[in-house]
């Protein structure tokens, strides 16, 4: 007799007395099993089908399929049926070293007891023997699951009455047991592709960047966690949906050009968000072909820099600004003192001029001029000096008012209405000095801006980063020129040092804060002062 890799008998024997049942019957049942594994039936299924159908050929009340651990050590039982109550189930697990199944485990050899009772008796530690006896079990007939010859694992057969089982049984569910064997290898081979399926499927979920399949027709059709993150549509938003739902229109042309390549690596543009923001991202993309070579669809990883792409041009512009401060701080020091020279002495000049002497007019311009040049000369002082703010309790209300009641006489003669809404008596830690140097410079800006009158509203929300708008109804500021007002000497006004807003940007920093600005030309400008408590 022969046996294939799983036990299975190659040419199946039957003896007159083995079992009533006709050869034929025992051929169909074991074509019905093969079948239902070929059709891609669970391990489940095809145990299920086992129980239901063998009663015609072997005596049996209990069936129970039982798998060893990767070491070999233990079994677990994996799925367990009986015509009563189970006591001895799934989930059950025993050591192997030193039990009556481990002959069939090492050496792949079969176990048949036909008195659990006597058997007990002899063993009583068994304490597997001791639930299925419990369960009403009598005798029980066990064979090795084979895989490539190797035991796997075991498949009981328990009845309740004693003395059934014989050699005539073994022989029939050889059979019974190699296509249980199947059964198991092919589940450990789907449950192996399951966890390699889901482990890739965790590692596209979960990356930070995006990562999106589109088809020959340049339709989404994969969308993962990183995509939904950064772009804010959902996988059913997206999928389905033209890959030009992602450009920016500026770059699409180009995208498209260079991903007809084929391939694409870390290329520079921009793409939008549901809520319409402009990103800059980072895209490399592969092109997806089928067996024959044609070009199927490609994939995309997208990553945002944009955050990384302000970052870098911050740091210029702080290693601008630390050049600037330098020079800023030695020409101010140098210019300083002689300008308090030229005041002085301009002052004694004038002071001995008669009151109705003409050149006193032009000594007076030339006074004017040196105080220009001496509030530059503080502002680069200002603006070159280490800010280390002095913190302490304020209140934010209070703090506006004040430098509100120095500035009114100028704005209410233009017909300037004020307000302040929100959390006015929010308290914030900061520096009392340095942020009335904030709201004095954002204040007269905004005074100047509507020199036909306006309104000028300031908004509080507090919490854990109070934030502070502070809204003309002036005339704007040039979309152009938004960026540049933050810069050193960058100015729109006839008199200014354009160092007031650098000045302002750098108190707030110091403070851990953020401030930024949005104009609509003709409109209204926003100042937005954003500080932690």
């Amino acid at each position: 007799m022969e046996f294939d890799r799983y036990g299975a008998c190659i040419a199946f024997p039957v003896a007159s007395d083995a079992t009533s049942v006709p050869e034929h019957a025992q051929i169909h049942l074991l074509e019905a099993i093969t079948r239902k594994i070929n059709l891609g039936a669970t391990l489940g299924e095809t145990f299920d089908l086992i129980y239901d159908r063998l009663h015609a050929f072997v005596p049996y009340n209990r069936i129970a399929v039982a798998l060893t651990d990767e070491k070999r050590e233990r079994l677990h039982i994996i799925a367990a049926k009986s015509d009563g109550k189970v006591v001895l189930g799934k989930g059950y697990s025993g050591t192997i070293a030193g039990s009556s199944l481990e002959p069939l485990i090492r050496e792949g050899k079969i176990r048949v007891i036909n008195d659990l009772q006597d058997y007990l008796e002899k063993k009583p530690s068994s304490d597997s023997t001791r639930l299925i006896v419990r369960e009403g079990m009598k005798a029980s007939l066990t064979l090795p699951l084979l895989i490539e010859g190797q035991p796997v694992g075991v498949m009981f057969f328990s009845s309740r009455a004693a003395g059934v089982y014989r050699p005539e049984h073994e022989a029939f569910l050889r059979n019974i047991v190699g296509h249980m064997s199947i059964a198991v290898e092919r589940a450990r081979l789907v449950d192996g592709l399951r966890e390699r399926t889901e482990f890739l499927e965790n590692i596209l979920q979960s990356s930070l960047d995006a990562i999106v399949v589109v088809d020959a027709q340049n339709r989404i059709k994969t969308w993962n966690d990183g995509a939904r993150r950064i772009f804010g549509y959902e996988a059913e938003e997206a999928i389905g949906q033209p890959y030009d739902l992602l450009l920016a229109e500026e770059d699409r042309k180009t995208s498209d050009a260079l991903l007809q390549s084929g391939s694409l690596r870390r290329f520079e543009c921009a793409h939008r968000t549901k809520d319409g923001r402009r990103l800059i991202v980072e895209i490399s993309a592969t092109s997806l072909k089928d067996k024959n070579g044609r070009p199927v669809g490609r994939s995309c990883i997208t990553r945002d820099i944009t955050d990384l792409k302000s970052m870098q041009q911050e740091l210029v512009r702080t290693q601008s600004l630390a050049v600037v401060g330098e020079l800023a701080a030695t020409v101010a020091h140098e210019i300083k003192n002689p300008l308090a020279g030229i005041s002085g002495a301009i002052q004694v000049l004038a002071e001995g001029m008669p009151k109705n002497d003409g050149r006193r007019e032009i000594v007076g311009e030339i006074l004017d001029q040196v105080r220009r040049l001496d509030t530059t000369v503080r502002d680069l002082l200002n603006f070159a000096r280490p800010i280390t703010p002095a913190l302490r309790d304020l209140d934010l209300g209070e703090s506006i008012s004040s430098v509100w009641k120095m500035l009114a006489p100028q704005s209410e003669a233009k017909g300037i209405r004020f307000s302040v809404e929100g959390d006015s008596g929010a308290v914030l830690r900061a520096d009392p000095h340095l942020l009335r140097q904030v709201w004095v410079n954002l204040f007269q800006n905004a005074i100047e801006a509507m020199s036909q009158g306006g309104e000028l509203r300031v908004s509080v929300s507090a919490g854990p980063r109070t934030k502070v708008e502070i809204r003309d109804s002036g005339n704007g500021i040039d979309p152009a020129a938004v960026e540049k007002i933050w810069r050193p000497f960058f100015t729109t006004k006839t008199r200014g040092t354009g160092l007031g807003l650098p000045i302002v940007k750098k108190i707030v920093e110091a403070h851990g804060g953020r401030i930024w600005c949005e104009s609509e030309p003709k409109k209204r400008t926003s100042f937005f002062v954003e500080i932690p408590q």
